[in-house]
């Protein structure tokens, strides 16, 4: 597998064995590491080990990657050069040990319960995956325990495929890995592209196709640390973001090796807000200077062609309508912004 190249394990205890393994990729989040590990290491399910993958961090998470293994034998810790998220997760897929496997952005938490309640109905269903529900959340504010007692509901074969393109439209973090837990063996030949962003919408679909069932659940496992810096349409935007396009488009390749028009038209629907997703990013946060006028008209010109796709899709109203202004021109959506926000602070 991908991005096992120059890596050290400055702490390998021993975790044969296991039952889950917990993939944690650690870069520059001193400010929130021990809480997310807190959240693992106290989980009710104790059958797991937890592998902090440091790609290359410079503001001490490193050491006290090292600090939290010495303080629980569950906890590895493989030291790398830095690579990027898919490297890291790719080098903790080598290194896992568990028949299941889930993954845990380093400034997020999880509940304390929930991987107890997804190996429980992954063994009562004999199921190849268990998705949970995500909450956002902004600093200082109250997070919910969201508990339901109620039977999961169980998806087979293309209906899985088709619940997970569908959810896309009407759910927030919808594509995250970290989200759910995966029978490891279904990664057996499926990589997270290395160097690129939005690594996950087309890597899940792929291990999905693997999945013969998959089991959803309503609680709130996941605890998705949300700031200005970390929200879509923040930030200017680069060259870098258009890999949302070429996920997306990877995204309804495979779709179209099926013979099933739901499929095609839930990933057409993906495809066409991803041109609207970035040239409203334009609007709110400007544009770099590695991305060219060509670009912006390329994603102008396609949202054009691809918007009826979007007015007949479950994405909200609001957005259909700020979708049809940025087909206009996203200038337009700009000026809106910028009015907004003056209203909003003289009030």
């Amino acid at each position: 597998m991908k991005g096992s190249e120059d890596c050290i394990l400055s702490k390998l205890n021993n975790t044969k064995g296991v039952s889950l393994s917990i993939i944690v990729p650690v870069y520059q989040v001193i400010t929130y590491l021990e809480r997310c590990i807190d959240s693992l290491v106290n989980q009710t399910y104790r059958d797991i080990e937890v592998i902090l993958v440091d790609d290359g961090s410079t503001d001490g998470s490193s050491e006290l990657c090292d600090k939290l293994a010495r303080n629980d034998e569950r906890v590895r810790v493989i030291h790398k050069e830095n690579g990027g998220l898919s490297t890291a997760r790719n080098v903790g897929l080598v290194n896992a040990n568990g028949k299941y496997v889930t993954f845990v952005d380093s400034d997020d938490w999880v509940d304390l319960n929930i991987y107890e309640k997804c190996i429980t109905f992954l063994h009562e269903y004999s199921a190849d995956v268990i998705d949970f529900n995500v909450e956002f959340v902004k600093e200082g504010q109250k997070i919910s325990n969201q508990n339901i007692d109620r039977e999961p509901f169980v998806l087979y074969d293309e209906d899985i495929l088709y619940d997970y393109l569908y959810r896309g439209q009407t759910e927030k973090c919808p594509f995250s890995v970290c989200r759910k837990v995966y029978l490891k063996s279904l990664f057996e030949n499926v990589y997270f592209p290395e160097g690129k962003v939005n690594e996950d919408i087309a890597t899940n679909f792929k291990v999905l196709q693997c999945a013969k069932k998959m089991i959803r659940i309503r609680d709130i496992g996941y605890y998705y640390y949300q700031d200005n810096a970390t929200s879509l349409t923040s930030g200017v935007l680069r060259s870098r973001d258009f890999d949302l396009l070429v996920a997306c488009q990877e995204l309804y390749d495979l779709t179209r090796k099926y013979d099933n028009k739901e499929l095609k038209k839930l990933s057409l629907i993906k495809l066409a807000r991803s041109y609207f997703s970035l040239l409203a990013k334009a609007a709110i946060g400007g544009i770099s200077a590695d991305v060219s006028r060509e670009k912006i008209g390329f994603l102008t010109i396609q949202l054009r062609k691809n918007y009826v796709h979007l007015f007949f899709s479950p994405m909200p109203l609001n957005r259909k309508i700020l979708a049809m202004i940025c087909a206009i021109d996203y200038r337009i959506l700009a000026t809106l912004y910028r009015v907004i926000f003056r209203l909003r602070r003289q009030n």
